[in-house]
């Protein structure tokens, strides 16, 4: 009898486990880093949560029995990780960016100043030669240049004006002493029919009003030019300004991106190695 129980006693051990509902293959101790099936399948011991699934330090391979800690660990180094990759690679971006910004405004601070040269090599035209046919330009080199000439007609126009205004006025004296002064306001208000009248005096009154109105059209076309002219250095000169400012803030905050760059970097880097530590120890096979 003792050698049959003997003989039927794997059979009923097998048995025991069938009835208990644990086969011999599920009866193995489960320790993270041990084989399972199948993928996804959960199991509690005491208080530890078990996974099957691949561990998150690579090691070992395939499916194997991976503690909620261990995941967990997994997922914060992997973020960690994502933030410094991120980091480092918009950082790069960044000061590339702002690197290209830098070139252009330089590059335009570059064409300004060649613009503003080409000023001072340029041909203008500052009047013309009347007493040649047909009328020649006259031209003069540079842009200062050509203030000074326009500025010195000016003068000289004005000079022509103010004595056109003085005979006006002598001459309107001189009529009032034998005409009325509607007569002479008539004249003044349409100094062209003051031309037919046979009286000298009202014809050189009709002259002197037409001198005085064209040289004071010629001064104020004049400073109209100087105006025109004077803008195109002004204009360089306020975008020159305008560029290097751009180019000195876009330099101070690169500069402070660089600095500022090591330590950001080892900060996020740290927590990223801290992530790795941790999850080195919690995925350790044989938890």
């Amino acid at each position: 009898m003792l050698k049959n129980v003997k003989k039927w006693a794997p059979v009923l051990a097998a048995v025991a486990l069938v009835i208990s509902g644990v086969t011999p293959a599920n009866a193995a101790a489960v320790k993270q880093g041990t084989k399972c099936a199948p993928a996804n399948a959960k199991k509690t011991v005491g208080t530890v949560k078990y996974t099957c699934t691949t561990n998150p330090a690579g090691a070992p391979a395939g499916l194997t029995w991976t503690t909620a800690d261990c995941i967990t660990a997994g997922t914060a180094y992997a973020t960690a990780k994502s933030q410094y990759d991120g980091f480092t690679a918009s950082q790069t971006s960044t000061l590339a960016a702002i690197k290209a910004s830098i070139d252009a405004s330089k590059h335009s601070i570059d064409v300004l100043n060649a613009a503003i040269a080409a000023t001072k090599t340029k041909e203008y035209i500052v009047g013309y030669d009347h007493t040649v046919k047909p009328s020649a330009p006259i031209k003069v080199v540079g842009i200062d240049a050509a203030i000074a000439s326009i500025t010195a007609h000016i003068a000289e126009v004005t000079a022509k004006r103010d004595n056109a205004g003085k005979q006006r006025d002598l001459t309107a004296t001189t009529l009032a002493a034998k005409y009325t002064a509607t007569q002479i306001a008539g004249w003044a208000a349409s100094p062209v029919s003051a031309l037919s009248n046979p009286d000298v005096n009202v014809q050189n009154y009709g002259n002197w009003i037409r001198a005085y109105e064209g040289y004071d059209k010629a001064v104020a076309s004049g400073n109209k030019d100087i105006a025109n002219l004077q803008k195109v250095p002004n204009n360089f000169q306020a975008k020159l300004a305008s560029a290097q400012t751009q180019v000195d803030g876009m330099t101070a905050r690169y500069n402070a991106a660089i600095a500022n760059q090591p330590t950001q970097s080892q900060t996020i880097k740290d927590a990223a190695t801290q992530a790795l530590s941790v999850r080195k120890s919690a995925c350790k096979v044989g938890m």
